[in-house]
């Protein structure tokens, strides 16, 4: 923690901020008289109408199918939800599984993992483009090559790895 003063002598951690965070939120007439929330209660809930809320449906709304969860690597006890359709496993943030500080992982698409509603399945495919091999509970999986997961299967991708936790299996799956 680095604390500075500003010229309007605000205190703030200059390791985070650029500037004064505190000059912003007066330039931005931000109120921060409420900051922990103690009048929230004398502030109506407006509920909108439903014409109003069928124009602001969620886009692209996919539900949660399970997990996976970096037992090894840089981003140990870190985990990653997975849900309906594919879901783009690489390092970049745009990624469904965003392994952003793994070095060993492919920056886009080192892998995918789908999840099939219709079968109830899980399948995971090897990118075409990758050249680090992904091993599923210690089986190398050839480019394009897919397969099946099951609860607990471990992934590795580069230097990391993955333990499989689905959500939706025989005991569970989402309905319409």
């Amino acid at each position: 923690m680095n604390l500075v003063k500003c010229d309007n002598e605000h205190f703030f951690d200059s390791d985070k901020f650029d500037s004064c965070p505190h000059c912003a939120n007066l330039l931005a007439n931000v109120k921060t008289s409420d900051l922990l929330g103690r009048n929230q209660k004398r502030i109506e809930t407006v509920i909108p109408d439903e014409s109003c809320l069928k124009n602001y449906q969620k886009i692209g709304h996919r539900k949660v199918t399970g997990w996976l969860v970096c037992i090894e690597g840089e981003m140990k006890g870190d985990s990653f939800t997975l849900f309906e359709g594919l879901n783009h496993i690489g390092r970049a943030a745009n990624m469904d599984v965003a392994l952003f500080k793994e070095p060993t992982v492919s920056r886009e698409n080192h892998a995918l993992l789908e999840y099939k509603k219709d079968t109830n399945t899980f399948i995971l495919t090897a990118s075409p483009d990758v050249e680090t091999p992904i091993l599923h509970n210690n089986n190398q999986l050839k480019k394009e090559e897919t397969c099946f997961l099951s609860t607990h299967d471990i992934l590795i991708l580069g230097e990391c790895k993955l333990c499989f936790i689905p959500f939706c299996d025989e005991s569970f799956i989402w309905t319409e």
